[in-house]
């Protein structure tokens, strides 16, 4: 047998078994270009800086907690003091508004998430998040690599 059509039929059979996964076993699958595609799980607990998060249906790293103090400027996003890589609002920002510029501590409930990409909608854009909108904490399983891969923290 053709060693791309094993590969292919590997590949599709691999994403159908996780879909159903997802149903029955808390799995999460990737995607999109906002984290890295991949194989995530749904895991127990409250959101810590450094975790990935589930909002609804799409997927953010937490890069600050309720009390950090995050900067917004349009060089990017500074957790109290320290710039977060690649946060800096794109050039291509798709049409989004970056949210206000300035200082914010953030409330109990509050965090702020990014993503890997530098257009993703994030934080960036939208201010913190709530609580109410976090579905899952999520722990990759497997990913394909953009500098954030299972175990990354930025």
């Amino acid at each position: 047998m053709n060693l791309t059509v094993t590969r292919i039929t590997v590949i599709a059979t691999s994403i159908v078994v996780v879909g159903l996964a997802n149903s029955f076993a808390g799995v999460v699958v990737n995607l999109t270009d906002s984290e890295p595609t991949g194989i995530y799980l749904r895991v127990r607990g409250e959101p810590e800086r450094g975790c990935m998060v589930a909002l609804r249906s799409l997927m953010k790293h937490v890069v600050a907690v309720p009390g950090d103090v995050v900067t917004v400027t349009a060089q990017g996003t500074y957790v109290n003091g320290k710039l977060f890589p690649h946060s800096a609002i794109s050039a291509n920002a798709k049409g989004y508004q970056p949210f206000r510029f300035g200082a914010y501590t953030l409330q109990p409930g509050q965090y702020w998430l990014l993503g890997t990409s530098p257009d993703s909608w994030d934080s960036r854009y939208i201010g913190p998040v709530p609580i109410d909108l976090i579905e899952n904490t999520i722990r990759p399983v497997w990913t394909s690599g953009n500098g954030y891969a299972a175990a990354t923290r930025p």
